[in-house]
């Protein structure tokens, strides 16, 4: 399947893998029972279509895992942290992040070739201003947390509202 094809299904919020699989099906390979680990590219249902292909275990999974994590210029991602420690390598492009105390942290800048960790439970804020390719190893299981709902007083109307914080 094409990348383009990819994104245009991803803004259309089709699922990749289940297209990938009616495909396989058309074809007469449908997978067997034992299927190898899926290593097609899944769009992250939310932000500007970033792309996970893993290469390696699950990260919801005890033991090892490997992935690809593709993102167009312009994505953000609101404030989260994992519950294992994620390794990162930038193939290319540049990731910004912000990890630790929010309100003070500093900003660090990864251009390609560079490596560093997220350690496990440490909110972290990230963005990429050009298109991105980074490489995400590490050992789940492993769980991504956002931020509770905030219970936020509206301006215009004085009536408090229930807002999700920190949505991917």
């Amino acid at each position: 399947m094409s990348r383009s094809l990819c994104y245009s299904l991803a803004l259309a919020g089709v699922l990749i893998a289940p297209c990938a699989a009616a495909v396989a099906q058309t074809a007469g390979s449908a997978p067997g029972p034992q299927a190898a680990v899926d290593t097609t590219w899944h769009a992250n249902m939310s932000g500007p279509i970033p792309l996970i292909r893993r290469i390696s275990g699950v990260r919801a999974e005890p033991g090892p895992f490997r992935e690809y994590y593709q993102t167009p210029a312009g994505t953000s991602i609101a404030a989260h942290r994992h519950t294992a420690d994620m390794h990162i390598k930038v193939i290319s492009g540049r990731q910004f992040i912000l990890m630790g105390d929010l309100e003070n942290a500093r900003v660090q800048r990864f251009d390609a070739g560079s490596t560093f960790v997220i350690p496990a439970g440490t909110w972290h804020v990230e963005w990429f201003e050009e298109d991105t390719l980074v490489e995400i190893f590490g050992v789940g299981p492993m769980r991504t947390e956002r931020p509770p709902a905030v219970r936020r007083t509206s301006m215009v109307t004085g009536s408090a509202t229930d807002r999700t914080a920190g949505q991917r």
